[in-house]
């Protein structure tokens, strides 16, 4: 399904710690404007959950989260879809090819694939890797690096893949021990 609507920005810029990277906007979050919209999404709800913000936050918090906690947004492709599988061979590898070239200048420290499927398709057109390779690590970090980023893969967030949120949420959270490990009591 074709539909001329305006995509969303993308929040990518350096110094950032976490920027997550999903397949493409849904039709519904490119008219609000807003990254992971849909209510039956669990980004919001597990990305307040994880420990990796000090605050909640929610849709329309994703412009402001580069400054209040280093988390960007930017997807593989830029063009709105009632599903991902609508998107051609030739916007998977164009925008698997631009989305390398924007982490190896802006180099946030932690690259997550929103989605098992995101993560095999960008190592398939960015890194050359075959495909059964890229899937040999499916969730957590993987084992390439692209310049210091290290690639997190965690499973969708879609209300389609409400059959994995708990291991989603189990890896945020692991996520935010590493880079926030609790601090050991003073002894005195």
């Amino acid at each position: 399904m074709t539909v001329n609507i305006q995509t969303l920005p993308r929040y990518l810029r350096p110094g950032l710690g976490f920027v997550f990277i999903g397949y493409n906007p849904s039709i519904y979050s490119a008219k609000e404007g807003h990254y992971y919209a849909r209510a039956s999404n669990v980004f919001w709800k597990q990305l307040n959950a994880s420990g990796l913000l000090t605050q909640p936050a929610g849709p329309e918090d994703d412009a402001t989260l580069m400054d209040e906690a280093g988390i960007g947004f930017i997807d593989l492709c830029p063009r709105p879809t009632v599903q991902a599988n609508e998107l051609t061979d030739m916007e998977i590898a164009q925008g698997s090819k631009y989305l390398l070239r924007k982490l190896e200048e802006h180099q946030p420290t932690y690259a997550i694939f929103n989605g098992r499927g995101v993560y095999s398709l960008f190592a398939q057109h960015a890194l050359g890797q075959l495909p059964t390779k890229s899937k040999g690590h499916l969730n957590g970090i993987q084992p390439v690096r692209i310049g210091n980023t290290i690639p997190y893969v965690v499973p969708s967030s879609s209300g389609l893949a409400c059959r994995w949120q708990h291991e989603r949420l189990a890896l945020l959270k692991k996520l935010a021990k590493l880079v926030n490990p609790p601090s050991a009591p003073l002894r005195s």
